[in-house]
């Protein structure tokens, strides 16, 4: 998983060489065809990575967009009727069977299905209209790592084509050395934060509410550890009703509008007992930090990226392998 992990600096440059005018050439189609609302459609670390593109097609494109339950289809025979919408599926295999079914039954005029997938052979990616590969190359974890990241960069990406902004784009183009920074940081100091057991919130706001969600997966899968994600704005209803000191919390605070409530938020947290690992890119608040950067979701993916090594170091000293968790496979063919 570590070593996986620690692959996402070159994976990302392989995006932007070789991904960069696809994304181009879609960003294109896409102001052309102008989406009325997108669908976003993952399992597991995958459906991370498509709520990362609802917060960001919605922030910054305005455009409605809903992470779909592919179940609609596979379970339910329920197809839906789409009109000049996006589908965006996002999958490491692309062998789903759910998600492939899905994706065919997806039609409609003026639908445009794009595929981020790591597998350009799979039958996902012969489904869609256009396939994006992840270029992550061979993962073998079954803690998925630098496949998702992959995926998270190419949504960004994909929104600074579709919006043709060039402060985006840019972020995107170095993408690659902030990865490659991220895992220059020392967090030693956080190493003995996931040890023990108990439970655990992992608290975002905005799109990192999607990086919570990876990383409370990834706790999950590799830990052992009931890790729940939780909005930064939910939390404040009922469940902080169990805060204390037996709740732990893991807090992702990128610096955007949402960094000044996420911060009232974990030092009410703390008077109320809970230990908190805030993860920002402010040293002077944080127990954890990353390089702050003018794009708030570089932010994000870089502490996404450190929080796998965090949670690969934990499993091990649990005497757990991050790599083959009990009960689970690579490929899980959900129907």
């Amino acid at each position: 998983m570590e070593t996986e992990a620690r692959e996402a600096p070159i994976v990302a440059a392989r995006l932007v060489d070789e991904a960069s005018t696809t994304l181009r050439q879609l960003g294109e189609r896409l102001r052309t065809l102008s989406p009325r609302y997108a669908l976003a459609a993952g399992r597991g670390s995958s459906d991370a990575a498509a709520y990362l593109a609802k917060y960001l097609f919605e922030e910054r494109l305005g455009l409605p967009t809903v992470s779909v339950a592919p179940s609609v289809q596979s379970i339910y025979g329920r197809k839906l009727i789409l009109e000049k919408a996006l589908l965006l599926a996002i999958s490491q295999s692309g062998r789903s069977p759910d998600l492939v079914e899905f994706c065919r039954s997806a039609v409609g005029p003026d639908v445009l299905r794009i595929g981020l997938i790591n597998d350009p052979a799979s039958p996902l990616a012969e489904i869609v209209d256009v396939c994006v590969p992840l270029l992550a190359g061979p993962e073998t974890s079954v803690a998925a790592t630098k496949s998702c990241l992959a995926a998270m960069t190419l949504v960004l990406g994909l929104t600074a084509h579709w919006r043709n902004d060039r402060d985006m784009i840019a972020a995107f183009e170095r993408s690659p050395q902030v990865l490659s920074d991220a895992l220059d940081q020392d967090w030693s100091a956080a190493e003995a934060f996931l040890d023990g057991n108990g439970p655990i919130y992992v608290v975002g706001r905005g799109p990192g509410l999607a990086i919570a969600a990876e990383a409370a997966l990834k706790l999950k899968e590799t830990n052992g550890l009931h890790a729940e994600a939780v909005s930064g704005a939910e939390l404040r209803h009922g469940p902080f009703a169990l805060a204390g000191p037996d709740l732990r919390i893991v807090m992702f605070a990128q610096r955007d509008a949402a960094f000044d409530g996420l911060q009232k938020l974990a030092a009410d947290l703390e008077q109320r007992g809970c230990p908190v690992l805030f993860i920002s890119s402010e040293p002077s608040r944080s127990h954890a930090n990353v390089a702050p950067d003018a794009e708030p979701v570089l932010e994000l993916l870089a502490m996404l990226l450190r929080s796998y090594l965090l949670a690969s170091g934990a499993a091990i000293r649990r005497g757990r392998s991050p790599d083959s968790p009990p009960m689970l496979t690579k490929i899980t063919e959900t129907r």
